[in-house]
């Protein structure tokens, strides 16, 4: 039996397919300002052909309005990117898990909104060309 590739890092390949949103982290810094989105795998499961990652978003903003207006972009970006190849990655689905919903923050100048969504994705080809992602 021969060792297979690793399943992609989806929280990488989401960083790409956000980045002409915003600003997009798997961990947010310190001290940041808004806009940003930050992506976290939050669990999942793989059948040995297809990983099935959840992965919640948060975005964040410096009002209510544009914490959920950054939301509403992320999830039509996640909707449009099935059947498609970002850096290589093939993503055969993508679908909301858990829709926006506002966080506290203790940081008052800051609003966040989070979502959850689930990915089927492959292994990495070389034989895949990235397919845009806007």
């Amino acid at each position: 039996m021969s060792d297979m590739e690793p399943f992609p890092d989806i929280e990488q390949v989401l960083v790409t397919l956000f980045a002409d949103i915003a600003p997009t982290v798997t961990e947010a810094p310190e001290g940041f300002t808004p806009p940003m989105v930050r992506v976290s795998r939050t669990g999942g499961s793989d059948d040995g052909l297809t990983d099935s990652p959840i992965v919640e978003t948060t975005c964040y903003g410096a009002t209510r309005a544009e914490s959920w207006a950054l939301d509403g972009l992320v999830r039509q970006r996640v909707l449009a990117c099935a059947a498609t190849v970002v850096d290589t990655v093939l993503i055969d689905t993508a679908s909301t898990v858990t829709p926006a919903q506002q966080l506290s923050d203790p940081r008052l100048d800051i609003r966040a909104v989070s979502s959850s969504y689930r990915f089927g994705l492959r292994r990495r080809s070389p034989y895949m060309e990235d397919s845009s992602h806007g």
